[in-house]
This record gives C-alpha cells, structure tokens and sequence, in this order.
C-alpha cells in the first residue's frame, strides 16, 4: 500500500466516522399524532375539532396538558389556518410537556432543537419556552412571534464540549400563562465545523510523517 492509497482510507474512515454522527435524534412521538388514552374524547371546540387533557403518549405532562386536533382538515379554521405536521398538536394552559431522550449528550456535536410553535386566533398572544436542556441545564429556544392562525419555528442550538460527554439529553415546552400550541419536534446533531478542522490537521500531518519516512528511507538506501 502506498501513501495515497494509506491516506484515502484514513481520509474515508474519518469521513465515514464523522458523517455517521451527523444524524437525527429520535424523539418519540415529535409530531404528536398518537392518541392518548381515550382518544380525543372532548369536543365544543367546532366541526372536526376535539381535544384531550393530562395524557401526551411519550411525553411527561405537568398541570394542564394534552392534545388537540383543531380541524383544520375537516374545514375549520377557527383556530388555525392550518397544522405544520398531520392534523394533531400538543397544547398547554399553564402546565408543561417534557420528555427524556434515549440518546445522551456526545461532545462536539451541534445539536439543533427545532419546534413549530403556533398562534390561536381566538387566543392572546403568548410567548412559551421551548428548550434543550443538557443535563438539566436549559438551553432555550427564539423565533419569531407566529401571526394569528399561523405557526412559526423555534431553535434552540448548543455546541457540545469535551465536559459534556455522557449529559442526558431532555425537551421540555412550557406555558407561562395562556394557552400555547406546538407541532413538529426534531433534534439533529451534527459535527461542529472545529472537527473536521481538526481531523483535515492530523491527515496533513499524517501524510507529512509518512512522506518523511519514505525520504528517511530512501537515503538509507
């Protein structure tokens, strides 16, 4: 094997070990399209709108919490124009929807938590929090204010360190007061650009040993 052929399969292993990193993070039940316990079993809310309290299927609900289907498929817009993901969202008057991901904290990773956050039209606006939190320590996320009847994306973003090697990993949304609604919960996780600085650094300095040697080796001759 020679130098570039040696260098090509460090190179490729590297890529391979970076890339594999570079992943969503499973969040179960992100779009909450599972129904809880009893289904949705409380109406009064419109044509094709129905809603449940205390129960969101993956997630830990505090105070008052659920799931509520506004019918937005069926033709009622009289809380939203529309839902980002399926036809079911997570609500929240007052109470908090948290859970505690499967997947612990890797260092030098960059994870992104994206949620749609939403604004009901008969609803005063409300600003909830949505974090990140890296063991137990809250990263929140910023957006912009959603228009009535409308939804807008939330990130909270946070670069791993070496320290924070094996922190559990959790999303918590919560209500400060009035009613917020949020869809379509994704964490991703990708190398921070410093890596693959730094992995290019020992390739180059790799392939400046390997080209020594060789030099080394044919003076020897």
């Amino acid at each position: 094997m020679n130098i570039y052929q040696l260098l090509g399969g460090v190179a490729l292993a590297a890529t391979m070990a970076l890339g594999a990193r570079a992943a969503s993070i499973s969040v179960v039940d992100g779009s909450f399209e599972t129904g809880g316990v009893g289904g949705f079993y409380q109406t009064g809310c419109g044509p094709g709108c129905s809603y449940n309290g205390g129960v969101v299927p993956g997630w830990t609900v505090v105070d008052n919490a659920g799931q509520l289907q506004p019918g937005s498929s069926s033709g009622n817009f009289g809380l939203f124009s529309y839902v980002p993901d399926g036809i079911t969202i997570a609500y929240s008057n007052g109470g908090s929807i948290s859970q505690t991901l499967v997947d612990t904290v890797q260092p030098y990773l960059t994870y992104t938590l994206t949620v749609d956050v939403g604004q009901r039209f008969d609803a005063p606006v409300v600003v909830p929090l949505e974090s990140l939190l890296i063991g137990g320590v809250a990263v929140t996320g910023t957006g912009v204010t959603p228009v009535a009847g409308g939804w807008s994306a939330y990130t909270a973003v946070y670069t791993a360190t070496a320290a924070d090697a094996g922190k559990s990993l959790a999303i918590t949304l919560n209500s400060p007061g009035s009613q917020a609604n949020w869809d379509n919960v994704t964490l991703t996780a990708v190398p921070e650009p410093a890596s693959w600085a730094l992995t290019l650094v020992g390739l180059g300095g790799l392939g400046g040993a390997l080209r020594a040697r060789r030099r080394s080796a044919a003076v020897a001759i």
